[in-house]
């Protein structure tokens, strides 16, 4: 159909050029040879931008940064350069944006027009206003042009790939009960104390920084070489943020991002509370990282939980069944839901029963459970986990006050 049309284009030109012949042959005078030759450079002008194709183009896309944070602007470029530089009226350029994009960012105009005439290289700019949590690929640029009338269109897509991650927002939290709220039994201990009641594993050398505490004297005299004390790794309290991404409906997207949001902030909190630190996401597949600390490991789940996708469905509650047998004993387990479910409240109790200390976080997205949600939080309050409905207002003020619904029912 497309090649009848063109077809049915050139032939539509081709008439109306020799009718106007036909008419100054038969009408004569200035007017007539006039219109004639007006007609017969504008038909000529077409078909040559019809035959000529857009060309060999070099296209190269450029970001201001291929990590950003959420809340910071991403900016594109793209430069366009060709060998033969053909006066083409227009270049529309047009950088492929993915469905999925436009309705996590709904104002994005990646769309723009370029006047070409003679040069070979051309650069169009444009960018995404504070772009969502979420992993961008471009991959696609298409560029398309016509002559004066649009009767030839003529369309070129060029594959260009860049990778941009959009790191999750995530809120300051100054201090947590969960993690303080029986210093007794020490959560968290300082490294002065991990070091006083953990047994020695042996020695090495000194390196400036070290504890003069921690000097081995007898190895030091017997060697005549500074050496200090190696200790045994210290297992002590670890915690584990286990991250529910199944969602009733794609209403509830906006709310499961405000999870990862706490599951962000818990992070940047852990590793700067020097936590040890584990993630379990559970939803469409199942991913975990281990329990550990370092900026590499920080870093991992940071990368994690900006590419993470919410799923439709409830897979979280058959899939952490099997994960409860891998929790060890001494680990903390901080669950971050958008839902609760009879299941759920179950798992909570076999954790219990295991004596897993845990807490549970559930999001809400106006921070007032409903009258059944309310009941299954009273459950889980009656098993002794610390529980946190969080949405309305800060994290911090939310995570201050855990418990008060099942309290009240």
């Amino acid at each position: 159909m497309k090649k009848i049309h063109l077809l049915l284009k050139v032939v539509l030109l081709l008439v109306i050029a020799i009718l106007t012949f036909v008419y100054a042959m038969f009408q004569g005078g200035f007017v007539s040879w006039f219109l004639f030759y007006s007609t017969a450079l504008v038909v000529l002008t077409t078909l040559i931008y019809a035959i000529i194709p857009i060309g060999n183009l070099e296209v190269v896309r450029k970001v201001n940064a291929d990590r950003l944070v959420c809340g910071e602007d991403l900016r594109v470029t793209i430069t366009i350069g060709r060998k033969f530089p053909f006066p083409f009226l227009y270049f529309i350029v047009e950088d492929v944006i993915p469905e999925e994009w436009r309705l996590k960012n709904s104002q994005i105009n990646s769309k723009g027009i370029i006047y070409p005439s003679l040069e070979k290289r051309l650069e169009h700019y444009y960018s995404i206003r504070q772009p969502k949590r979420g992993e961008y690929q471009f991959s696609k640029v298409k560029l398309r042009t016509s002559d004066l009338f649009g009767l030839f269109m003529k369309e070129k897509e060029v594959t260009v790939k860049n990778e941009v991650v959009v790191y999750p927002n995530y809120q300051q939290i100054s201090n947590l009960n969960m993690y303080n709220e029986n210093e007794a039994e020490a959560y968290i201990t300082s490294q002065r104390v991990i070091e006083d009641v953990t047994s020695v594993a042996g020695s090495r050398e000194y390196v400036p920084g070290d504890r003069l505490t921690s000097i081995d004297w007898k190895v030091t005299a017997r060697i005549n070489k500074l050496m200090t004390k190696e200790f045994e790794e210290y297992l002590g309290q670890r915690f584990l943020i286990t991250l529910d991404c199944s969602i009733k409906t794609k209403d509830d997207a906006l709310t499961f991002e405000k999870a990862v949001e706490l599951a962000t902030s818990f992070t940047v909190y852990s590793y700067k509370k020097q936590f040890h630190l584990g993630l379990l996401t559970i939803g469409k597949g199942v991913s975990r990282y281990p329990i550990h600390y370092g900026e590499t490991h920080q870093g991992s789940m940071l990368e994690h939980l900006a590419k993470l996708n919410f799923h439709l469905g409830n897979a979280f509650d058959f899939v952490f069944v099997n994960e409860l047998n891998k929790i060890t004993a001494d680990t903390i387990l901080v669950i971050i839901s958008t839902r609760i479910t009879d299941a759920m409240v179950e798992n909570l109790r076999r954790l219990n029963k295991k004596g897993n200390k845990t807490a549970f976080c559930f999001i809400s997205d106006t921070g007032q459970p409903t009258s059944d949600e309310q009941r299954k939080l009273a459950l889980v309050n009656k098993l002794n986990i610390p529980y946190y409905v969080l949405g309305k207002n800060s994290f911090e003020s939310d995570l201050q006050g855990g418990g008060a619904f099942a309290e009240e029912s």
